[in-house]
């Protein structure tokens, strides 16, 4: 990753303006009107901060920060059409565990039916994920004081980012994803587990299928399931729908094939204002469209469903325009629905 430097001395600061001057002018010209109106946002936020003098630390958080992003915008660019799943589990997770094992041939399936891994980067089941990519797999690694450097198994060059914070981390192992499949861990691999969890439960995040996998007999997550189900469930504070959501799995091809049929028929989806917009890889039948309006009625506002194009709002994702949509008002308080939706679709769509 690119190095952060800090130029200290009048000359270095002269020559960072005067750069960052020729730079704002050859943007001027090649953007845009859409794209200009959002550089010229970030410009003006960089120049507030100036004004404002929040301090030298924070204007340090900002500097590295900013890095990062663009830096990981860069490294995942040339891979955006190719869906991706993250890999979460425990950094001491040793070689010899199944746990180990069944990440590792997780991994491998997933890169030969053809999608990108991407993992924390670190020992345990990070290294298990990134093995079985062989090379065809990021890792997004955190700096630490302790316990974690990257593992052997990433191309150093093509598929290693070094974070500094764990908040922009964060936000790439989640924000890449196609789908997540978490392994037994710790603290780490809880943190992650409800956070994805919550960013599908509240509609923060488009949604995404979720495997919890471990080999037959471990009972890791099926002791974490039975908690939900037992404690978190009768008080209320989740919802008997929200199960939906995830799915255990005690075999890496059954993890893998959880998350292809997810993709069967769907493709992706957006938010456009107050309605959901689902590209689909094949258009349902008239008569499937009518299951949908009797059997998923409580997933719109008005009960309405249609059949459509690309909206005008999707024009900027014309890779997109192919794809037959289902839309319709949302609502947004019951997003695990919207997964027994598209289960749904995928299943009569065929």
């Amino acid at each position: 990753m690119d190095e952060i430097t800090e130029s200290t001395s009048p000359e270095a600061v002269k020559t960072d303006w005067q750069d960052l001057e020729k730079l704002m002018a050859s943007v001027a010209k090649d953007q845009k009107p859409n794209r200009l109106h959002l550089l010229t946002e970030i410009f003006k936020s960089a120049i507030k901060l100036t004004k404002e003098n929040p301090g030298t630390l924070n204007l340090k958080i900002t500097s590295s920060v900013l890095k990062e992003l663009r830096f990981s915008f860069k490294m995942f660019y040339p891979h955006r059409f190719t869906p991706k799943i993250t890999i979460f589990g425990s950094a001491r997770t040793p070689v010899d565990d199944p746990c180990y094992k069944i990440a590792k041939e997780f991994a491998a399936l997933a890169v030969k039916k053809e999608y990108m891994v991407i993992t924390g980067g670190g020992p345990g089941i990070m290294a298990a994920g990134n093995e079985g990519a062989e090379k065809g797999g990021f890792g997004l690694n955190i700096r630490l004081p302790f316990e974690q450097s990257p593992n052997p198994f990433i191309d150093p060059v093509n598929m290693l980012i070094n974070y500094k914070y764990f908040f922009t981390r964060k936000l790439f192992l989640v924000k890449e994803a196609a789908a997540f499949a978490f392994f037994p861990g710790g603290f780490g691999t809880f943190d992650e587990a409800f956070e994805v969890l919550t960013l599908l439960q509240t509609g923060k995040s488009n949604l995404f299928p979720v495997v919890l996998v471990e080999p037959k007999g471990v009972g890791f997550w099926q002791a974490f399931v039975d908690f939900l189900e037992k404690e978190v469930l009768p008080r209320g504070y989740i919802s008997p729908s929200d199960s939906a959501l995830y799915r255990i799995c005690n075999t890496a091809q059954d993890a893998l094939d959880e998350i292809d049929k997810f993709y069967l028929v769907f493709h992706s989806m957006r938010f456009v204002r107050d309605q959901v917009v689902m590209r689909l890889k094949k258009k349902p039948s008239a008569l499937v469209l009518k299951q949908i309006h009797e059997k998923f009625k409580s997933c719109s506002l008005d009960g309405k469903f249609a059949l459509t194009g690309p909206l005008d709002e999707e024009g900027n994702e014309p890779e997109l325009e192919k794809f037959a949509r289902l839309v319709f008002k949302a609502d947004r308080k019951d997003v695990a629905s919207l997964r027994r939706l598209i289960d749904f679709i995928n299943e009569k769509t065929v």
